[in-house]
């Protein structure tokens, strides 16, 4: 099986690039002219605006599947720049759906949590969408595209994912709040939301069982409890052996943003397990392997 993965950098790709299977051969796309290391995968520059671009990529390679996770994700910026979000995200989509469509490849769309407002957690895969604000819109329009192009695809939406990830990625909420307590930093959590955080390992073996069995359809991907991100936090500085103290809460009243956040989008998980045969991981269970990998590097 060859596989094009957009959005290489991020830590979605990591956890499919350290699940993959020896017959895979794996292809990294990414929008920067990053460097990145890594022996499983051959990483290229791509620009999903540029139907071009994409069109040349598809015709060189022909990819057996795409995981199409590509495109601008900070959600209050998406507020503000809506147009840009909309090109980067619905525009690149098109193209590489459209791509996949003419090349018979298998496509896996990646979509959010942020389709749903939160008021009627938690969610499975048929649950009604109704997003807050511009990003989790335009993800909509995307999954829709999708499906319209390559009848059959696959939706995956990922929830709150946590794990190591490559040094060019921005930290996800694990790492982040590692960091500030690895630096004796305080750190101030809210109580007030919601999510069953997804470790990026869960995350690449449920996407290899969509890729292996072709089912088509949504999914949602989560982990195994429901958590506020204040004990998030009290479970990183327990697991790595930090200063729990550091670890502040406080509501999201305290922290405006400029899009409205949902306060509990967490999934429900049984499809997940019932047709992916994959098992939802606590968050303890994700931090201890996170643990085990950063002291094996040492």
């Amino acid at each position: 099986m060859k596989v094009l993965v957009t959005g290489s950098t991020g830590l979605l790709a990591k956890g499919l690039e350290e699940t993959a299977d020896a017959d895979v051969e794996f292809v990294g796309a990414h929008l920067r002219d990053y460097k990145v290391r890594d022996p499983r995968a051959k990483h290229l520059r791509l620009d999903i605006r540029d139907k071009a671009a994409v069109d040349a990529l598809f015709a060189a390679e022909r990819f057996d599947a795409v995981v199409h996770a590509a495109g601008l994700a900070t959600v209050d910026h998406v507020e503000r720049h809506p147009e840009e979000g909309r090109l980067s995200n619905l525009q690149g989509t098109i193209h590489i759906a459209d791509a996949a469509a003419r090349h018979r490849a298998d496509l896996v769309y990646i979509s959010t949590n942020a389709v749903f407002d939160g008021a009627s957690a938690p969610y499975a895969e048929d649950a009604a969408t109704r997003p807050l604000h511009h990003y989790g819109r335009i993800k909509l329009a995307c999954e829709e595209a999708a499906r319209q192009r390559v009848p059959g695809c696959t939706v995956a939406r990922p929830i709150l994912m946590y794990g190591w990830n490559h040094s060019v990625n921005r930290p996800n909420p694990v790492t982040w709040v590692y960091d500030k307590l690895l630096r004796g930093e305080p750190v101030t959590l809210v109580d007030d939301v919601w999510e069953n955080p997804l470790f990026n390992i869960q995350c690449g073996r449920a996407l290899w069982a969509i890729l292996r069995k072709r089912p088509g359809g949504t999914f949602h991907l989560a982990g195994g409890e429901r958590l506020n991100r204040y004990e998030l936090g009290l479970k990183v500085a327990s697991a790595f052996g930090l200063d729990a103290s550091l670890v502040k809460r406080a509501d999201s009243s305290q922290f405006p943003g400029i899009a409205r956040r949902p306060p509990d989008t967490t999934f429900v998980t049984a499809k997940m397990e019932r047709e992916l045969g994959v098992r939802p991981m606590t968050l303890d269970e994700g931090l201890a392997a996170m643990r085990e990998a950063m002291e094996a590097r040492f």
